[in-house]
């Protein structure tokens, strides 16, 4: 997505072929749209704080993960910052970034994950786990006096539908996987996992569990919670399983507590 605001590059919202757009706007809040708009700040504009982590840590994760899935430079760190929520949208045209991370490692598998937290835990740092970026709760943030090197875990690559049991009509998806990309997998053995949200193009399969995710047609399948049988999660030196059972009659129920935690518990 752009550093700046939602979808890509050189694609935006035209208000032209809706002829009552305008004057709507013009009503509701007062904006008049035939006006010139004015850019956003220039990234070269930008703040960009300087690294804060040392070299020893830096060395580990590029061992973890390869120096071709380690990024320090400052786009990727500033993508990494905030989420696609108004108030973090204002920011960043405001240039108002304060503490960014300080480096995005891309893992490949959950190995690498392990040796990611581990490696974060034995620093002492910060480690936000980073799905598609359009969270709009703040917890893509790090604390602005947050003194301790802050990593961000991009799980993007692992974006594969690994299996199919079309008996239990069950799928194992990697976490990183974006909406459009699950469904062309399903799609290609006529599945479908069946959740919509307005984010669908930009989020993730491990972002919507993370965050209890609900959207279009929840009412037809359920919401992310409905659907999501069973987890693994990366913790400090071991991985949570839970098993996809239909249901449970034991409590409380661990993975409830891991749906919509924000990866305040581990990288799903």
């Amino acid at each position: 997505m752009k550093w700046w605001g939602w979808g890509v590059e050189g694609v935006s919202f035209q208000h032209e072929d809706k002829p009552a757009f305008a004057g709507f706007v013009r009503r509701a809040i007062d904006i008049d749209l035939s006006a010139p708009a004015e850019s956003p700040m220039s990234f070269d504009d930008l703040p960009i704080p300087d690294l804060n982590i040392g070299e020893d840590l830096l060395a580990e994760l590029t061992a973890a993960v390869g120096q071709e899935h380690l990024h320090t430079d400052a786009m990727d760190r500033i993508v990494h910052t905030y989420g696609k929520s108004i108030r973090d949208l204002l920011r960043l045209r405001a240039g108002d970034i304060p503490r960014i991370p300080d480096v995005v490692v891309y893992p490949g598998d959950e190995s690498q994950v392990q040796l990611i937290v581990d490696l974060a835990v034995a620093a002492d740092a910060v480690l936000i786990p980073f799905g598609g970026g359009s969270n709009i709760s703040g917890s893509l943030q790090a604390p602005v006096d947050e003194a301790r090197p802050v990593i961000s875990v991009d799980l993007g690559r692992l974006n594969r539908v690994l299996d199919i049991d079309t008996q239990s009509g069950l799928a194992r998806i990697q976490a990183g996987a974006l909406g459009p990309s699950i469904e062309e997998q399903l799609g290609e053995q006529g599945w479908t996992l069946g959740h919509f949200p307005d984010s669908f193009t930009y989020s993730t399969l491990g972002g919507w569990v993370a965050t209890r995710s609900s959207g279009m047609q929840s009412d037809k399948y359920g919401d992310i919670a409905d659907i999501t049988k069973g987890l693994r999660v990366v913790m400090p030196g071991k991985v949570l399983i839970t098993r996809a059972v239909p249901s449970t009659s034991t409590g409380p129920s661990v993975r409830e507590m891991i749906l919509g935690s924000e990866g305040r518990l581990g990288v799903i």
